[in-house]
């Protein structure tokens, strides 16, 4: 008989078309001064940060913008973000973005009354006093990061990506709302929900996974592959911005306590040497490794076609193409980048849920297949 598995969830979600209309009345129960934490730009020129602000003013809280998350985001940010908790007297957090503003969100609440900086605790240091409250909002269908108990962060330092985990990163409350989604361009659109799809296809195949997972993950699945192409291409679409966003916060909740796979295990380094996003790496590595899985997991083979609705490697790729995201990286990485690939990925989290064992030899294959040039 399988270990049992520990399900993590938030403690409330709101899912759905004008979901964010409760984000004042959940903040004004947990405090009265938010750190309102975002991307620098997007939300902004979006007029979403001044809703933001005007739904917590309406509910008597105080919204205090730190608008300094970068794209990736560092250990740095969040150290920026706590000291603005503390020298602001925010009693809240509220993350509202991609997964990069909601991780930093997240991990600054989780680190709110810690001493020690955050590059400690992204090195194994452990959390040990209670954080503040914190509200994810999620303004894009991909990561999943408003349900989830991790922060994903880069260590500069280091050149380590890689998460801090917890109860307290957890976000007390979460918010998915296709609405705040009608402003991702096309590109923030295919790579966020190729990483959505590739997270539900992941967690499925967890060797963690139970059929409570599973049947989030290919509920996801079916989703994401039918409504992905028309947010791409028709981006006002109700009717696929909210089958994603759902898509996308099934696949998180999957995730976050099934556990992911090779690629993601694979994809923190893999990004950081070829400098692309998440997804777009995502999309890439998930062609050899769904190969292998579904060599080493023929059981779910049946389960995984019928969600997606035919071979799922093939359609994969034609999922690729749709979104004109590339099915290959570049040259092969040279030795140092190559080393550095292949030992973060043998001993990441990740990987050791894939089904198909991770070693030195399994990752410089997956890198010969996506790379031009010799290995």
């Amino acid at each position: 008989m399988a270990e049992s598995l520990r399900l993590s969830f938030p403690g409330a979600s709101h899912v759905g078309w004008g979901a964010v209309g409760v984000l004042g009345q959940e903040a004004a129960a947990l405090g009265s001064r938010a750190l309102l934490v975002t991307g620098r730009r997007a939300l902004r020129e979006a007029g979403v940060t001044d809703r933001l602000v005007a739904l917590l003013a309406d509910a008597g809280v105080a919204a205090e913008p730190f608008e300094l998350v970068p794209p990736e985001p560092e250990v740095g940010a969040v150290d920026a973000a706590r000291r603005a908790i503390q020298e602001r007297g925010c009693d809240l957090v509220v993350g509202a973005g991609g997964g990069s503003a909601m991780d930093t969100a997240k991990a600054a609440a989780a680190l709110a009354f810690e001493d020690a900086p955050t590059a400690e605790f992204h090195g194994g240091r452990q959390i040990t006093r209670p954080g503040l409250p914190h509200i994810a909002v999620a303004t894009t269908s991909g990561t999943g990061a408003e349900v989830t108990r991790n922060s994903v962060l880069t260590d500069p330092a280091t050149r380590l990506k890689k998460s801090i985990r917890g109860d307290g990163v957890m976000p007390t409350v979460s918010i998915t709302d296709p609405e705040l989604t009608l402003s991702c361009p096309p590109e923030v659109t295919a790579a966020a929900g190729v990483d959505a799809l590739v997270q539900a296809i992941e967690s499925f195949f967890s060797v963690h996974a139970i059929a409570t997972t599973e049947a989030l993950s290919l509920a996801a699945v079916r989703l994401i592959v039918e409504h992905l192409p028309m947010a791409f291409t028709e981006g006002d679409s109700r009717e696929a911005r909210a089958a994603m966003s759902e898509g996308s916060y099934m696949a998180g909740l999957a995730l976050g306590s099934a556990r992911l796979g090779a690629v993601h295990g694979l994809a923190h380094p893999v990004g950081l040497c070829y400098g692309l996003a998440h997804g777009v790496v995502c999309g890439v590595l998930m062609l050899p490794v769904l190969r292998s899985n579904i060599q080493a997991a023929p059981e779910k083979c049946e389960a995984l076609r019928a969600a997606m609705g035919g071979d799922p490697v093939q359609l994969f790729c034609a999922m690729l193409d749709r979104l004109d995201l590339p099915r290959t990286l570049g040259d092969y990485p040279d030795e140092t980048w190559e080393r550095e690939i292949v030992a973060y990925a043998v001993g990441s989290g990740s990987a050791k849920a894939n089904p198909t064992p991770v070693d030195e030899a399994y990752v410089r294959a997956v890198l010969a297949e996506v790379c031009r040039g010799p290995a």
